[in-house]
Protein backbone atom coordinates (compact mmCIF):
# COMPACT_ATOMS: atom_id res chain seq x y z
CA UNK A 1 0.00 0.00 0.00
CA UNK A 2 2.76 2.31 0.63
CA UNK A 3 4.53 1.70 -2.13
CA UNK A 4 1.21 2.29 -4.26
CA UNK A 5 0.91 5.58 -2.54
CA UNK A 6 4.42 7.22 -3.23
CA UNK A 7 3.60 6.06 -6.58
CA UNK A 8 0.66 8.53 -6.63
CA UNK A 9 2.57 11.55 -5.25
CA UNK A 10 5.72 10.56 -7.45
CA UNK A 11 3.05 11.28 -10.15
CA UNK A 12 1.48 14.08 -8.79
CA UNK A 13 4.96 15.92 -8.63
CA UNK A 14 5.67 14.69 -12.29
CA UNK A 15 2.47 16.18 -13.51
CA UNK A 16 2.77 19.61 -11.30
CA UNK A 17 6.18 19.63 -12.97
CA UNK A 18 5.04 18.91 -16.83
CA UNK A 19 2.00 21.22 -16.78
CA UNK A 20 4.12 24.51 -15.46
CA UNK A 21 5.09 26.81 -18.01
CA UNK A 22 8.26 26.80 -19.87
CA UNK A 23 9.54 30.03 -19.03
CA UNK A 24 9.31 29.11 -15.14
CA UNK A 25 12.34 26.95 -15.37
CA UNK A 26 14.40 29.93 -17.00
CA UNK A 27 15.52 30.47 -13.48
CA UNK A 28 18.08 27.77 -13.62
CA UNK A 29 19.18 28.37 -16.92
CA UNK A 30 23.04 28.86 -17.52
CA UNK A 31 23.21 32.74 -18.02
CA UNK A 32 25.84 32.91 -21.11
CA UNK A 33 25.99 30.20 -24.11
CA UNK A 34 28.59 30.85 -26.33
CA UNK A 35 27.37 30.81 -29.98
CA UNK A 36 30.89 29.94 -31.69
CA UNK A 37 32.95 28.16 -29.31
CA UNK A 38 36.12 29.99 -30.89
CA UNK A 39 34.37 33.47 -30.54
CA UNK A 40 33.26 35.45 -27.46
CA UNK A 41 35.87 33.73 -25.35
CA UNK A 42 38.72 36.19 -24.93
CA UNK A 43 42.17 35.78 -24.56
CA UNK A 44 44.88 37.80 -22.79
CA UNK A 45 48.39 38.81 -23.63
CA UNK A 46 49.69 35.80 -21.47
CA UNK A 47 47.77 33.25 -23.84
CA UNK A 48 45.16 32.99 -20.49
CA UNK A 49 41.29 33.29 -21.03
CA UNK A 50 39.95 35.99 -18.43
CA UNK A 51 38.29 35.48 -15.56
CA UNK A 52 35.01 37.60 -16.21
CA UNK A 53 32.15 37.28 -14.03
CA UNK A 54 28.96 36.85 -16.08
CA UNK A 55 26.67 35.88 -13.40
CA UNK A 56 23.78 37.86 -13.55
CA UNK A 57 23.78 42.06 -12.84
CA UNK A 58 21.41 43.44 -9.94
CA UNK A 59 21.67 47.19 -10.03
CA UNK A 60 19.32 50.18 -9.74
CA UNK A 61 18.78 50.40 -13.36
CA UNK A 62 18.65 47.04 -14.90
CA UNK A 63 17.75 43.37 -12.97
CA UNK A 64 19.03 40.61 -13.90
CA UNK A 65 21.29 41.00 -16.87
CA UNK A 66 24.20 39.17 -18.24
CA UNK A 67 27.11 41.37 -18.51
CA UNK A 68 28.21 41.46 -22.34
CA UNK A 69 32.84 42.21 -22.33
CA UNK A 70 34.23 42.69 -25.36
CA UNK A 71 35.35 40.13 -26.25
CA UNK A 72 31.43 38.79 -26.41
CA UNK A 73 31.47 41.67 -29.05
CA UNK A 74 32.78 41.48 -32.20
CA UNK A 75 35.02 44.51 -33.43
CA UNK A 76 33.56 47.72 -34.85
CA UNK A 77 31.36 50.77 -34.57
CA UNK A 78 27.79 50.67 -33.25
CA UNK A 79 25.35 53.33 -32.23
CA UNK A 80 24.01 51.22 -28.73
CA UNK A 81 21.23 52.76 -26.28
CA UNK A 82 22.41 53.82 -22.77
CA UNK A 83 20.28 54.57 -19.75
CA UNK A 84 20.89 56.66 -16.59
CA UNK A 85 19.33 56.86 -13.26
CA UNK A 86 19.09 60.37 -13.68
CA UNK A 87 16.28 62.63 -15.62
CA UNK A 88 18.79 65.50 -15.34
CA UNK A 89 21.62 62.70 -17.10
CA UNK A 90 19.73 62.03 -20.05
CA UNK A 91 21.82 60.09 -22.67
CA UNK A 92 20.21 60.67 -26.78
CA UNK A 93 23.26 59.08 -28.22
CA UNK A 94 26.16 57.55 -27.93
CA UNK A 95 28.98 56.21 -30.42
CA UNK A 96 30.84 52.94 -28.90
CA UNK A 97 33.65 51.40 -30.73
CA UNK A 98 34.73 47.95 -29.86
CA UNK A 99 38.72 47.23 -30.97
CA UNK A 100 41.55 44.79 -29.58
CA UNK A 101 39.63 43.57 -26.51
CA UNK A 102 38.63 46.99 -25.86
CA UNK A 103 35.32 49.19 -25.69
CA UNK A 104 34.96 52.85 -25.40
CA UNK A 105 31.97 55.66 -26.34
CA UNK A 106 31.06 58.93 -27.05
CA UNK A 107 28.03 59.46 -25.24
CA UNK A 108 25.98 62.65 -25.31
CA UNK A 109 23.62 63.90 -22.99
CA UNK A 110 20.82 66.76 -23.98
CA UNK A 111 21.70 69.64 -22.10
CA UNK A 112 25.36 71.89 -21.15
CA UNK A 113 24.47 71.25 -17.36
CA UNK A 114 27.95 69.13 -16.92
CA UNK A 115 30.93 70.35 -17.25
CA UNK A 116 33.10 67.30 -16.55
CA UNK A 117 32.44 63.76 -15.64
CA UNK A 118 34.58 60.65 -13.77
CA UNK A 119 34.08 57.30 -13.83
CA UNK A 120 33.48 56.41 -10.37
CA UNK A 121 31.94 58.09 -7.76
CA UNK A 122 31.03 61.30 -6.63
CA UNK A 123 33.24 61.31 -3.44
CA UNK A 124 36.01 59.62 -5.69
CA UNK A 125 35.82 61.77 -8.18
CA UNK A 126 35.85 65.45 -5.97
CA UNK A 127 39.25 63.43 -4.61
CA UNK A 128 41.11 62.65 -7.78
CA UNK A 129 43.43 65.47 -9.51
CA UNK A 130 40.92 66.95 -12.15
CA UNK A 131 43.70 65.64 -14.43
CA UNK A 132 41.52 62.54 -14.35
CA UNK A 133 38.30 64.04 -15.22
CA UNK A 134 36.66 63.93 -18.73
CA UNK A 135 35.72 67.49 -20.38
CA UNK A 136 32.85 67.67 -21.61
CA UNK A 137 32.62 68.81 -25.70
CA UNK A 138 29.55 71.25 -25.94
CA UNK A 139 28.03 71.55 -29.22
CA UNK A 140 24.28 72.74 -30.33
CA UNK A 141 23.46 73.26 -26.91
CA UNK A 142 24.51 69.25 -26.40
CA UNK A 143 27.19 68.20 -24.21
CA UNK A 144 29.34 64.55 -25.01
CA UNK A 145 32.14 62.56 -23.32
CA UNK A 146 34.65 60.02 -23.98
CA UNK A 147 33.94 57.26 -21.56
CA UNK A 148 35.40 53.43 -21.76
CA UNK A 149 33.03 50.56 -21.40
CA UNK A 150 33.94 47.48 -18.99
CA UNK A 151 30.94 45.68 -20.10
CA UNK A 152 27.33 45.91 -22.14
CA UNK A 153 24.24 45.12 -19.47
CA UNK A 154 26.11 46.21 -16.47
CA UNK A 155 26.12 49.66 -14.61
CA UNK A 156 28.63 51.73 -14.87
CA UNK A 157 29.07 54.75 -12.20
CA UNK A 158 29.21 58.22 -14.12
CA UNK A 159 29.54 60.90 -11.76
CA UNK A 160 28.90 64.37 -13.27
CA UNK A 161 29.96 67.62 -12.06
CA UNK A 162 27.13 70.11 -12.47
CA UNK A 163 27.94 73.94 -13.67
CA UNK A 164 25.31 75.88 -11.67
CA UNK A 165 26.00 73.81 -8.40
CA UNK A 166 29.47 73.15 -8.48
CA UNK A 167 29.11 69.63 -7.04
CA UNK A 168 29.82 66.27 -8.36
CA UNK A 169 26.47 63.97 -8.36
CA UNK A 170 26.56 60.30 -8.73
CA UNK A 171 25.30 59.07 -11.47
CA UNK A 172 24.96 55.48 -13.40
CA UNK A 173 24.51 54.22 -16.97
CA UNK A 174 24.10 51.18 -18.55
CA UNK A 175 25.02 50.00 -22.24
CA UNK A 176 22.37 47.75 -23.65
CA UNK A 177 22.91 45.02 -25.22
CA UNK A 178 19.70 44.42 -26.77
CA UNK A 179 19.96 47.45 -28.67
CA UNK A 180 23.42 46.39 -30.50
CA UNK A 181 22.38 44.96 -34.21
CA UNK A 182 21.87 41.60 -35.09
CA UNK A 183 24.84 39.54 -34.83
CA UNK A 184 27.03 41.91 -32.63
CA UNK A 185 26.69 40.27 -29.73
CA UNK A 186 28.44 36.75 -29.91
CA UNK A 187 26.46 34.98 -26.91
CA UNK A 188 23.29 34.20 -26.40
CA UNK A 189 20.73 36.36 -24.76
CA UNK A 190 17.47 35.87 -24.59
CA UNK A 191 14.19 37.55 -26.55
CA UNK A 192 13.60 39.86 -23.00
CA UNK A 193 17.06 41.54 -24.30
CA UNK A 194 19.60 39.76 -22.30
CA UNK A 195 17.41 39.17 -19.11
CA UNK A 196 17.67 35.67 -18.04
CA UNK A 197 15.09 35.85 -15.44
CA UNK A 198 13.75 39.08 -13.98
CA UNK A 199 14.58 39.16 -10.64
CA UNK A 200 10.48 39.25 -9.68
CA UNK A 201 9.58 36.65 -12.46
CA UNK A 202 12.40 34.65 -10.52
CA UNK A 203 10.90 34.88 -7.48
CA UNK A 204 7.60 33.98 -8.45
CA UNK A 205 8.78 30.77 -10.46
CA UNK A 206 10.59 29.71 -6.61
CA UNK A 207 7.18 30.38 -5.09
CA UNK A 208 5.07 28.03 -7.76
CA UNK A 209 8.04 25.45 -7.60
CA UNK A 210 7.93 25.49 -3.37
CA UNK A 211 3.33 25.00 -3.36
CA UNK A 212 3.37 22.77 -6.02
CA UNK A 213 5.35 20.68 -3.77
CA UNK A 214 3.38 21.53 -0.87
CA UNK A 215 0.41 19.93 -2.53
CA UNK A 216 1.93 16.69 -3.53
CA UNK A 217 3.18 16.67 0.17
CA UNK A 218 -0.53 17.57 1.79
CA UNK A 219 -1.89 14.71 -1.01
CA UNK A 220 0.12 12.38 0.03
CA UNK A 221 -0.31 12.98 3.94
CA UNK A 222 -3.71 12.70 3.55
CA UNK A 223 -3.69 9.25 2.40
CA UNK A 224 -1.60 8.18 4.93
CA UNK A 225 -3.59 9.45 7.27
CA UNK A 226 -6.33 8.01 5.96
CA UNK A 227 -4.77 4.69 5.47
CA UNK A 228 -3.75 4.45 9.23
CA UNK A 229 -6.09 6.08 11.35
CA UNK A 230 -9.62 5.52 9.64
Amino acid sequence: MMKRIAAIAASLIIAVMILMPAGMWAVFAEPVVLKDASKGIGVEENGSAPQRDRSLQDGTLVYSLTPVYPEDVEDGEYEPEVISDSRFFNIIHSDLTNSGGRMSAVITISSTSYAYIYQGTAEQAAAADSSEWVAAEEKDGYGSFDVSVEALNKELPCAAFSKKKQKWYDRNIVFLADSMPDGAVMIELNKEGGTIADTQDAALQVIYIALAIIVAGGILNHFVKKRYYE
